[in-house]
């Protein structure tokens, strides 16, 4: 299969020390963080971030992640967050958040909801504008983006066009609700 000229695929990866810029290096591979703040970095119209698992003061309300979320929030992006009632509650977006509200969107999974032990979805995933899409191993917490050896792809193009397509088809099934 050739992949059209406007499409890209690149794997990214999140190694623990000692072996990080090495692996990186010899692999010619991207970091999880760096990929995921560059995405956030350049969105201008919507961010879809998909993780079971988020950690307080860490992954998205850290820096450098909460720092471009703050970014793309100032741009007037809509952000969609979809994890489970727990996770979600460890969340802090923006530094403003009253001024944020109607731009931060969060979801969980509806099995979650009815049954809070259960994840629903195990997902790990984040859309830029339907032009880029991350898919992976890491959740965005302290070790799943700097301890644990994870692994994923960047694709753009149709690829991403296809996560757009997967993730609101699940909203238009009611697989993931809103919770605010």
């Amino acid at each position: 299969m050739s992949l059209e000229p406007q499409q890209l695929i690149q794997l990214v990866i999140t190694v623990p020390a000692p072996y990080t810029a090495d692996l990186a290096y010899m692999t010619r591979t991207r970091m999880t963080v760096g990929v995921l703040t560059v995405m956030i970095a350049d969105a201008q119209r919507e961010l879809v971030i998909a993780a079971p698992y988020l950690q307080r003061d860490e992954g998205l309300s850290r820096p450098p992640l909460s720092d471009a979320l703050d970014a793309a929030l100032a741009r007037g992006v809509q952000i969609h967050i979809a994890s489970t009632a727990a996770a979600l509650q460890t969340l802090s977006v923006g530094t403003k958040p009253d001024d944020y509200s109607g731009q931060i969107h969060l979801y969980q999974p509806l099995t979650n909801r009815d049954d809070p032990t259960r994840l629903g979805s195990h997902a790990k995933f984040c859309l830029a504008d339907s032009e880029q899409a991350y898919i992976g191993s890491a959740n965005l917490t302290r070790p799943g983006l700097g301890e644990h050896l994870e692994l994923g792809v960047l694709v753009t193009g149709e690829r991403a066009q296809q996560v757009q397509r997967f993730w609101r088809y699940l909203l238009q099934i009611g697989f993931f609700v809103r919770v605010n």
